[in-house]
């Protein structure tokens, strides 16, 4: 391996898995920074750290996985009491619906009783002042019989048209 080799394996080491000059640290953020040393032992490494990092990455990805589930879990939890409270305030709306409409049928039945019962004591009233006025016709007419009884018969003969009636 020549000095030529050797300054083109760094490029390619800077360069890092993106190509992107400078940024093969950050590949791995939880290791140490990136030996200089020949390409075909930092590729070792490499597969080495990967190897090492491999159950550290599967135990993160299984925490994120339980916390993703238990989130969705909470959501749907939170949905369903929503779900829930929403369908009971529909039912309590509902039954206050119906309660105000019994109130409002029960309330129109009374109004039409109390018209009804208005029409009939304007007809008791009607019946009353009607009796009352024959009351006083057939009181005159009693007056007037007992006046005219109260003549003496020779009144009656001379007056003919007072005759009994």
């Amino acid at each position: 391996m020549g000095l030529g080799d050797y300054s083109q394996c760094r490029q390619r080491m800077s360069r890092g898995l993106h190509g992107v000059s400078g940024r093969a640290a950050l590949w791995f953020p939880a290791f140490h920074s990136v030996h200089r040393t020949p390409c075909g032992t930092w590729r070792i490494e490499a597969q080495e750290q990967a190897r090492a990092s491999a159950p550290v990455l599967e135990h993160l990805r299984r925490q994120l996985e339980r916390a993703f589930q238990r989130a969705a879990a909470r959501g749907r939890a939170r949905r369903a009491r929503e779900a829930v409270a929403a369908v009971a305030a529909a039912a309590a709306a509902a039954r206050e619906e119906r309660t105000r409409v019994r109130m409002e049928c029960a309330l129109a039945r009374l109004r039409a009783e109390l018209l009804e019962l208005r029409f009939q004591n304007h007809q008791l009233a009607r019946t009353l002042l009607d009796l009352n006025v024959k009351m006083q016709q057939l009181k005159k007419q009693q007056d007037l019989e007992r006046a005219s009884k109260s003549q003496s018969p020779e009144d009656d003969t001379m007056n003919p048209e007072c005759g009994n009636a």
